[in-house]
């Protein structure tokens, strides 16, 4: 039995046996033939119908990808674009647009509400149920695509009973807001979590071991092989519930969603490294001569030491996250593509990007010096590149680096900044010489789509907790990491006592700081709120999960904008909260004509969830996400920004940074034409 399971997982994304076919097409409108069910109150058969669900996710991943990587900022259509992706970046896509498929999002829905109707939760293995880590896999599955169906259609019928064709869908059920059907579908993740253990929720393995890796195949143009890591395949529970609550704005579910999640997998899997981020890309000279974003500087600082940039911590590339790997980075769930069209779905992404994945020339087009771990062979035929806003975005940012060590008490860094540009952007290549025009961008050559990596998480908690009132918390995330180190950057005020211990009273009435223990300069950011939120609310730094959520030496928890900007955690960095955000203010202030900036409470959060969109585009640009990352930040500041920002500022906010698409785009005609 293991070695079937063994097959069956190793073959999964490329059989096209009779049961693939029927179980996968339950809503062919134009299919007369009798549906053969299978059946699904065995122990084990429906491991089978489980993988069909997967393959009808791969059918979808194109759609997903383009829908919202085009309708995103971050890229641009060249003249070779084809007329669906062009429509697509420019929010006129109609119903002939071969990326608005309603039906392969209700393909991968019914096939779960199949399951979920018929599957016998109860059965076990003596003592072991043997059902319910599948069971919440597959309603983690549906609640994931009517996640991503409610942003890109608004409204869409909710149903969660199996049916045979759209036609019954659309005469059956009235289309509902994306507010009820995510509402729905929270609830049925709840009870699941009410019903079922950590352990029973978790993502399955089928027997396999943890990290256990199988190949789908050979490539065409290598010799390499590719592989799976099954987990991988699955999306884990609390992930997707945490973002539906997000995209609700029920903040502080969401949050506790990412803490169980972030918490479970630590101490179940493998440690640390399996939530870490610890993934450092340095600022290098070399950036000049091959990235397009770097092209014309040429003068670094003088006191710039690379080798000493290069060495401030151990640990892996930020760009082992994008490998041809069945375990890359840190990724927590993708959909890998067969590596030929006779083996099972492809994808369309990498040749978008100007790749050959699936051809048999291993030599390139053009000629481009920079060689990735995973080299796919480039062509001229480019349909997809950054846009100015990436660029521009990437080219002025800010990069931290070490100097020199003070000599003498406290014997404190000191840190440097320069605008070098954010690291992350050396992802984008381009060709030399007379093939220079050409540029390439290295994430989508992999044909493997990633959903949800380590940062993802971590970004999306920053958000929740902003939205909760704790734009320093949120900060801590992208600065140091949530872990136990953090609490040298709380700030605190001690007052001295006197010999009763009472507060020492100055000649004024005032009490009198300790100066010796105080921290409250602009270097202490963590306020006394928000060190209570993460010690019991979210208690990332309570004593009981001081071994869990733990930095060390190596610093395997960094914050995020470190894989970008480098040096940005050390106390003595200008990366600091009151800098950066006033910053951001002023900047809001003068962009949307609001006067001068007041510097409340409600501005730090609204420029805090801004900081948090850059951070985004840097992060995962080019991965699918940027869309549906815009319009829930667009949806948030409608119901949140303050009153001075006037009516609907998310509207204004969105239709500016679309503005390069299309004109007044909003929270409101931003959806694609339901068909």
């Amino acid at each position: 039995m293991k070695m079937m399971m063994k097959l069956l997982c190793a073959a999964c994304f490329i059989l096209h046996s009779s049961f693939f076919i029927s179980c996968s097409d339950m809503l062919e409108s134009d299919s007369s033939r009798q549906l053969f069910e299978p059946d699904l109150n065995q122990k084990t058969d429906s491991v089978f119908y489980a993988y069909g669900v997967m393959q009808a996710i791969q059918q979808l991943a194109d759609q997903y990808y383009f829908q919202n990587e085009m309708r995103g900022d971050l890229v641009k259509t060249t003249a070779k674009a084809s007329t669906h992706l062009q429509s697509l970046a420019s929010f006129s896509a109609d119903a002939t647009n071969k990326y608005d498929s309603v039906y392969l999002y209700y393909k991968v829905i019914n096939n779960c509400n199949y399951y979920l109707a018929h599957r016998d939760t109860t059965l076990k293995t003596g003592a072991q149920n043997v059902v319910a880590n599948e069971y919440a896999a597959i309603a983690t599955f549906r609640a994931w695509t009517y996640l991503q169906l409610a942003r890109q259609y608004g409204k869409a019928p909710y149903v969660t009973e199996p049916v045979t064709t759209i036609g019954q869908i659309n005469a059956q059920t009235a289309p509902a807001d994306y507010t009820a059907i995510l509402a729905g579908e929270a609830e049925h993740l709840e009870s699941l979590k009410q019903r079922f253990s950590e352990d029973q929720i978790a993502v399955p393995t089928f027997g396999f071991a943890a990290n256990e890796i199988h190949t789908i195949g050979k490539l065409n143009w290598s010799d390499d092989k590719k592989f799976i890591q099954p987990r991988k395949c699955f999306i884990p529970l609390n992930v997707v519930l945490g973002d539906i609550y997000l995209e609700l704005g029920e903040y502080l579910k969401a949050a506790q969603c990412y803490f169980d999640y972030l918490r479970y997998t630590a101490i179940h899997q493998d440690g640390i490294h399996d939530i870490s981020v610890n993934y450092i890309l340095n600022m290098s000279t070399r950036y000049s001569s091959w990235s397009p974003i770097f092209k014309n500087f040429y003068e670094w600082p003088a006191d710039y030491e690379e080798a000493q940039n290069a060495s401030i911590f151990s640990g892996s590339s930020w760009l082992s996250s994008f490998t041809h790997s069945p375990a890359p980075g840190d990724v927590i769930s993708y959909i890998p593509m067969a590596v030929n069209y006779t083996q099972g779905q492809t994808t369309e992404i990498p040749a978008a990007f100007g790749y050959n994945y699936y051809g048999t020339q291993r030599q390139s087009d053009v000629d481009v010096s920079v060689k990735f771990g995973f080299d796919c062979p480039k062509t001229k035929d480019i349909q997809v590149v950054p846009s100015k806003a990436y660029c521009d975005s990437a080219a002025r940012a800010q990069y931290y680096y070490y100097t020199q060590k003070v000599l003498v008490a406290p014997f404190n860094w000191i840190v440097k900044n320069a605008p070098l540009g954010d690291a992350r952007a050396s992802i984008v290549v381009q060709g030399n010489g007379a093939d220079s025009s050409y540029v390439y961008t290295h994430k989508p050559s992999t044909a493997y789509i990633p959903l949800y990596r380590n940062t993802t998480v971590w970004l999306h908690l920053a958000e929740a907790m902003n939205r909760m009132g704790y734009p320093d918390a949120a900060f801590a995330v992208l600065k140091n990491g949530l872990h136990s180190e953090l609490v040298n950057f709380r700030y605190q005020e001690v007052y001295l006592k006197d010999q009763q211990g009472n507060d020492s009273i100055d000649a004024n009435g005032n009490k009198v700081l300790d100066m010796t223990q105080s921290h409250i300069d602009d270097k202490y950011y963590l306020t006394p709120k928000s060190y209570e939120l993460l010690t019991t609310t979210l208690p990332f730094l309570s004593q009981a999960n001081a071994n869990i959520f733990r930095n060390g030496t190596n610093k395997q928890m960094v914050g995020i904008h470190f894989h970008g900007a480098g040096a940005v955690e050390d106390l003595y960095s200008t990366y600091r909260y009151s800098t950066v955000l006033d910053a951001k203010i002023r900047d809001i202030y003068k962009k949307f004509n609001l006067g001068e900036p007041q510097f409340t409470h409600e501005d730090y959060i609204n420029a805090m969830e801004d900081l948090l969109c850059d951070e985004y585009a840097m992060e995962f640009a080019f991965e699918g996400t940027r869309y549906s990352d815009l319009r829930r930040l667009a949806i948030h500041k409608n119901q949140n920004s303050p009153s001075n920002y006037g009516g609907n500022f998310g509207d204004t906010w969105l239709s500016r940074m679309l503005q390069n698409n299309a004109a007044g785009i909003t929270t409101q005609n931003c959806y694609l034409p339901y068909k």
